[in-house]
């Protein structure tokens, strides 16, 4: 029997058994993926790293049997036994098991069929969930290859990854964290293909392949959601504020951190070499009293690290009493307090990933061990050469009294931050005391999670990863990383542009920031990134001590021929003019992001489009609450506004529209032409549409100060409050 099929009302699989064709096809849209005739499509992996190589299998018989097909094909590093690959329909998904048959462990397995391939003739591209999310089209110039590993650095940080073309996509999922994705590019001189295989290790030997409808992202998105339900990752902040209801705080508020209170530095051979105080806390205070009555910053998440016994990153575990170079416990409690009682929510650094030799509570036993049985080793940070704790004993060190109970009985805290614990990959440890595999790293930093966030209330971590949302309340580092996309990896190396995708599934319930300092006259196209998502933004680099005292307050002369990156920084005849450039920058930005996040903070972004072939102007869709266009290219660009009308986006400009906010820089608006951009925002003050609001604030941020609006004229040169309605 050459032809063995399997069929149901969504999809249909074909296959040849003298040729090993397959054809799988989606009936909705008739949409086919093929894998081509006798093109091997699996591969036994042998070696490690640069040594490793790949030998093809085939297939020794085929047959269909009880609703499945089942190939058999002989694994040449094993002199007996065979492996065998089942094939299952269920749904609209393509399910693939790998079963050992006879006494054999199954090898390291790359599964890529080039079903799982899509052509720039098709107008194929792949949507990797790396960070917020990686636009990769098989139309490129170059030829690449990268592996993604499941919630690895930079990884997969949902454990899924899809690939669309004009009339269908596929979406693979899985559940496994020992499988890793290679995404290649493959240019020819008529067409280029974008391709994805999977690697499955140790105990991964299983993977889902769902046909979608159509080729839209949003559809890839909406089908991940209900996999991502299904898997209890889907926690929504509905959900969480029935627990917390004060998570609903996290909801436009931007990430302010002074990093290093107090900066100590060790080398590797544990010699202090110097003690800085870069903040005591009194000046943190100070600080957060700066950003809520000079600035008038509204909704801040205000952190502190450097405040342990020792500094940053210094002896961990040890953290308590808090250090008294800065001001002692007494210092930070009252630094605690003065800052939560401007409204600010007040989080503290904490590290248990991390342990020094020599900290007071140093034990090698809780040391994560190789399989050689040596320590793991982390990087060398501030207080000289880290060793990685293996998490199930982290858990016991952050529960010993003088750890975070004593912090929470002490400080106060509204919520707290663990470093690293979600930013590096799955761990393994081979100590036979509390060996792990990387599903049981995952299990015990959930744990760690949980017990943090019964202490605090609330709770997040470095980077994020999906399987962390049920137990934390903000990731850290996901958004950005220090003014960049990512912190290694380059888009413009793959061909690739960032989509915000990461929104389009879990931003009801999670509140994201970026991390690390940067240059806020840099940060332009960053800035844009955040408006697509309508995150809030993060400042993680200040000055020393009270940074508006000895900063500088001029602005970076404005320069017609060139790229404006320092754009947001701008407050000529606006509300931050004469301020130092960080505050110019916060002022701008938190004016925009914090409202317009507090406004869509529990709903997911529904759509998302590229509106030029350079994907550099882009839209996105917050239902019916926001809708956001940004303009990173060079040339200017046109669009409808509701409100204004014929509205012209220089590069670097925005329009950001909802019922009861707006906010622009533009060249033209509402029939007003100016010589150079300007920045405006909009809100409505007493819960009402703008339309329909009888108190409408709006705020300048530089530029021309005249504005059309109701048929007139106003001149609003930093802030101003419309009296009345205005239809």
């Amino acid at each position: 029997m050459a032809i063995i099929d399997l069929k149901n009302d969504s999809v249909h699989l074909f296959v040849d058994s003298q040729t090993d064709e397959w054809i799988f096809t989606d009936l909705r849209s008739k949409t086919e993926w093929r894998k081509s005739e006798r093109s091997p499509w699996i591969w036994e992996i042998r070696g490690d790293g640069d040594e490793a190589h790949e030998i093809p299998l085939f297939p020794e018989g085929v047959r269909a049997e009880e609703g499945a097909i089942r190939q058999v094909f002989k694994i040449p590093s094993q002199t007996e036994g065979r492996m065998e690959v089942v094939f299952r329909l269920h749904d609209e998904s393509l399910l693939i098991y790998l079963n050992a048959l006879g006494n054999i462990a199954l090898p390291e397995i790359e599964l890529a069929p080039d079903m799982f391939q899509s052509s720039s003739l098709e107008g194929g591209f792949l949507v990797a969930p790396c960070r917020m999310g990686l636009y990769i089209p098989a139309q490129g110039d170059s030829s690449f290859q990268r592996c993604f590993g499941t919630y690895d650095y930079e990884g997969c940080h949902m454990a899924m990854i899809g690939l669309l073309k004009r009339n269908g996509g596929l979406m693979a999922t899985w559940s496994d964290p020992y499988i890793a994705v290679s995404v290649s590019r493959r240019v020819e001189q008529n067409a280029s293909w974008i391709k994805a295989g999977f690697i499955l290790n140790h105990s991964a030997r299983s993977l889902r392949i769902a046909s979608l409808p159509d080729g839209e992202i949003s559809s890839l998105a909406m089908a991940y959601r209900r996999v991502a339900r299904e898997k209890g990752y889907a926690v929504t902040f509905e959900e969480k504020s029935k627990r917390t209801p004060q998570v609903e705080r996290l909801y436009g508020a931007c990430n302010f951190k002074l990093w290093t209170a107090l900066d100590r530095r060790v080398d590797e051979n544990l010699r202090e070499k110097s003690v800085t105080v870069r903040w005591t806390f009194d000046e943190a205070a100070q600080i957060a009293e700066h950003l809520r009555n000079d600035l008038k910053l509204e909704d801040v998440l205000f952190h502190l690290g450097g405040w342990t016994r020792y500094g940053y990153d210094c002896r961990h575990p040890d953290i308590m009493p808090p250090n008294p170079e800065c001001g002692g416990e007494k210092g930070l409690k009252e630094c605690a307090k003065r800052v939560q009682q401007l409204g600010y929510l007040f989080c503290l650094h904490d590290n248990y990933q991390d342990m020094y030799q020599d900290a007071p509570s140093w034990n090698e036993n809780a040391i994560q061990k190789k399989r050689d049985s040596g320590m793991t080793l982390g990087g060398v940070w501030l207080g000289g050469r880290a060793y990685i704790t293996c998490s199930k004993e982290a858990l016991k060190l952050a529960s010993r009294p003088q750890n975070l109970q004593s912090v929470r009985d002490a400080i106060h805290p509204d919520l707290y931050f663990i470093d690293t614990t979600y930013a590096a990959g799955l761990q393994e440890c081979f100590d036979p005391m509390h060996a792990l595999t990387k599903q049981d790293d995952l299990r015990w930093k959930q744990e760690l999670s949980f017990y943090s966030r019964e202490m605090f209330g609330m709770f997040g971590s470095e980077c994020g990863r999906e399987w962390a949302i049920p137990c934390a309340d903000f990731f850290e580092g996901l958004v950005s990383v220090g003014g960049k996309y990512y912190h290694q990896l380059i888009p413009d190396e793959l061909g690739a542009s960032v989509i915000p995708f990461f929104d389009m599934v879990y931003r009801d319930c999670i509140a994201l920031h970026g991390k690390y300092g940067y240059n806020p006259s840099e940060m332009a196209e960053m800035v844009l990134h955040h408006f697509s998502c309508a995150r809030p933004m993060y400042y993680h680099r200040v000055s020393d001590h009270l940074y508006w005292e000895s900063d500088s307050k001029v602005e970076n002369p404005w320069n017609d021929n060139q790229p404006d990156f320092a754009i947001f920084t701008r407050a000529h005849n606006g509300w931050a003019e004469g301020m130092c450039e960080m505050d110019r920058f916060m002022k701008n930005t938190h004016e925009i992001l914090g409202p317009m996040h507090k406004l869509t903070a529990k709903t997911n972004i529904t759509s998302f489009e590229f509106l030029d072939p350079s994907r550099k102007v882009r839209s996105t869709h917050f239902a019916d609450l926001m809708h956001v266009t940004v303009n990173d290219g060079i040339a200017p660009f046109s669009l409808k506004s509701l409100w204004g009308g014929d509205v012209v986006l220089p590069h670097y400009g925005f329009l950001a529209e909802g019922p009861s906010f707006i906010a622009f820089l533009a060249n033209q608006w509402a029939g007003r032409e100016y010589d150079s951009p300007v920045l405006f925002t909009f809100r409505s003050l007493d819960g009402l549409p703008i339309s329909r609001s009888m108190r409408v604030r709006i705020y300048h941020g530089f530029g021309d100060d005249r504005l059309n609006w109701g048929g007139q004229t106003i001149s609003c040169r930093t802030e101003t409050i419309l009296p009345v309605a205005t239809e």
